[in-house]
């Protein structure tokens, strides 16, 4: 009867992890860019988002003042195509 009961946990927890939303410490993005150089592409971190759902439905808003800030090595006359929205860092390999 224990042994049911164990592997009826076991089943149990892991059809429960299946249907759990993936958190993170933070979500990356990686934000395409056409300008005069070879930069191309851009990633943000932002620790105050989870989900990839929330990123996707929140960075439309802070796109702006994203660009505006951007580092100085990444010229000004940038302007972004796109962006996506990761839990892993785009920056390392698999």
């Amino acid at each position: 009867m224990r042994t049911r009961a164990f592997f009826f946990f076991v089943a149990s927890a892991l059809a429960l992890a299946g249907c759990k939303q993936e958190q993170a410490p933070g979500v990356y993005v990686e934000i395409s860019l056409k300008n005069d150089t070879d930069i191309d592409k851009y990633v943000v971190f932002n620790p105050n988002i989870k989900t990839i759902e929330e990123c996707e439905a929140t960075f439309a808003g802070a796109l702006p003042a994203v660009m505006a800030n951007l580092p100085q090595a990444i010229p000004k006359n940038s302007t972004a195509t796109g962006w996506k929205c990761s839990l892993k860092d785009p920056a390392k390999k698999k």
